[in-house]
């Protein structure tokens, strides 16, 4: 295509050039010359500045050192206080990812390390954080995330080339259904249209409806709608009002990229990955399988905070911290050029919170803004945070006092992590000496929580960093993960429980109420949405049974 063809005027003769491919909207080049590989920053500085396109240049598989030699070479090179836990190779896009415990051990003083390792083994080296909490949930989400790089390398490509198509001459035009989300919370789902191009943004279930019903899901039989009409999917975060049927697309056809952050991709697979689990638990058939989790890991394209991406021949995607939880994004879509710009906030926190920075509005143009509005009605009144935090800590502190036991119920991503970060901060003093137990997916996406610190807030960070201090790694932090924990958590003494599900639509939260409901002394404190229709919601309208 002619935007190849441009690259190849920057190319100077010794560069060497095996192949030249689009990977989504960047353009990569490989190359069998180990000088071009090793210094080539000029070369690429220029394209990108004439291009406006990101530029990776990449080893050919004559280039780089077998596996065994390069990985005999890593771990030589590498400090042992890195502590690398995985070394994974990529030969058809000549990468090698790193996992290790402490990435700026890898990393090196201003990327000295990373440069040894490409020197020494000739391989595009790349670094992933390990979790500092051990979670067969994270592991097998990150197994899927680097599943069939072959697959991968083609289907980036395709991508490019269909963002390139030129656009065709006609009228100027933009549609935005609705699909789900106005008048309620849950199934949040969005259709952005042009003359050229159908996007989606999220796909998420009712968390109030009756597993299986049509109240579920999004109106994905809409006539506007065409699954294999469908250029990309972009979902806000992960939560599973907003998540929960991105697999549904790709079983029912739809075979595009889906666009999101690392985090949020990660979680999303172990949320939906969790709501086959409980489907299957209570005899209900889920409206997906692992395998459709799997096709859509493998055709999601995860921008960086701030980064424009290409997304069909008329759309350019930014995404921003969205401050909501781990990886949340506003989404941005500048349409044509210069024709419009569409704002899809999904939802957003404006607060310096427990673990993250508020979310960050720095866009130029906005025309259209698609608001998520959960809070917002005309009756809706908002305590600041001190306040609502003092009054938690005011009843919980009643409660341990007098022998009773606090039960909160939680989303398993956010919510849970905000009450830790809060609790964190008072063990330690005189009067808190009192196990605090979580249930549920909280522990996993505690652990997910610790593979990303990078996108909390620098508080956070700087206590992920030193073990000792992580709000997640606190001595009286206990982790439920069978029915005799919980039973001892039930009939031990004074103590908090942070379980799932939040609105106390199923879960581990049901056995808490079955048994320490009854007693007075014990307390239930709501710290988070409770959908209409949900147990939560009527216990919090004054159900007495």
């Amino acid at each position: 295509m002619e935007e190849l063809e441009d690259v190849k005027q920057f190319l100077p003769t010794t560069a060497d050039v095996s192949d030249l491919r689009f990977e989504a909207s960047d353009i990569v080049i490989y190359t069998d010359s180990k000088d071009f590989f090793l210094d080539n920053s000029e070369t690429v500085k220029k394209m990108v500045s004439e291009l406006k396109k990101r530029v990776e240049v990449r080893p050919s598989s004559k280039l780089f050192k077998s596996p065994e030699t390069a990985e005999d070479i890593i771990n030589d090179t590498i400090d042992d206080k890195a502590g690398v836990e995985e070394v994974i190779f990529q030969p058809s896009l000549g990468k090698v990812i790193i996992r290790a415990e402490n990435p700026g051990n890898v990393i090196g003083n201003r990327g000295s390390g990373l440069e040894e390792i490409k020197e020494k083994t000739l391989w595009s080296p790349q670094v992933e954080r390990v979790p500092s909490i051990n979670s067969k949930i994270v592991d097998r989400a990150r197994e899927l995330t680097v599943e069939d790089p072959e697959f991968r390398k083609q289907f980036l490509h395709d991508v490019g080339e269909k963002i390139r198509l030129d656009k065709s001459v006609g009228e100027e035009w933009i549609r935005l259904a609705s699909l789900g989300a106005c008048r309620q919370v849950g199934r949040s789902c969005f259709l952005l249209q042009t003359e050229e191009s159908n996007v989606m943004f999220d796909c998420g279930i009712n968390p109030s409806a009756e597993p299986g019903s049509t109240e579920n899901f999004p109106y994905l039989n809409a006539p506007e709608l065409n699954l294999q009409d469908l250029d990309a999917v972009v979902l806000s975060h992960a939560h599973m009002d907003h998540a929960g049927m991105i697999p549904y697309l790709y079983k029912m056809g739809y075979d595009g990229p889906l666009y999101c952050t690392k985090p949020t991709r990660d979680m999303m697979i172990m949320q939906t990955l969790d709501y086959i689990s409980i489907s299957h638990k209570e005899n209900q058939s889920a409206p997906y399988d692992s395998s459709d989790i799997k096709k859509a890991v493998k055709r999601t394209i995860t921008p960086e905070y701030g980064e424009v991406t290409d997304i069909t021949p008329d759309m350019r995607l930014t995404m921003r911290n969205a401050g909501h939880i781990l990886g949340s994004a506003l989404c941005h879509i500048h349409v044509g050029e210069g024709l419009h710009n569409i704002l899809y906030t999904g939802d957003y926190n404006y607060d310096s919170s427990e673990m993250l920075r508020p979310a960050d509005t720095n866009f130029q143009r906005v025309e259209t803004m698609v608001t998520e509005a959960t809070y917002g009605g005309n009756n809706d009144e908002q305590q600041p945070r001190e306040k609502a935090q003092k009054k938690f800590l005011s009843k919980m502190k009643q409660t341990l006092n007098k022998g009773g036991k606090v039960v909160v119920p939680v989303f398993a991503i956010g919510r849970s992590q905000e009450i830790l970060g809060m609790l964190a901060d008072e063990i330690g003093r005189d009067y808190f000496d009192y196990p605090v137990y979580i249930d549920g997916m909280i522990k996993d996406a505690n652990a997910m929580h610790t593979a990303y610190p990078e996108y909390l807030s620098e508080k956070v960070q700087k206590k992920i960093m030193k073990d000792d201090d992580s709000p997640f790694l606190k001595e009286n932090l206990h982790s439920i993960g069978s029915y005799n924990e919980r039973e001892e958590a039930i009939e031990g003494g004074p103590c908090v429980i942070l379980s799932t599900s939040g609105m106390v639509t199923g879960g581990p939260i049901m056995e808490y109420l079955k048994y320490l409901a009854p007693e007075e002394k014990n307390s239930l404190i709501f710290v988070g949405y409770q959908a209409e229709g949900t147990l939560g919601r009527k216990i919090q309208n004054g159900a007495e049974r």
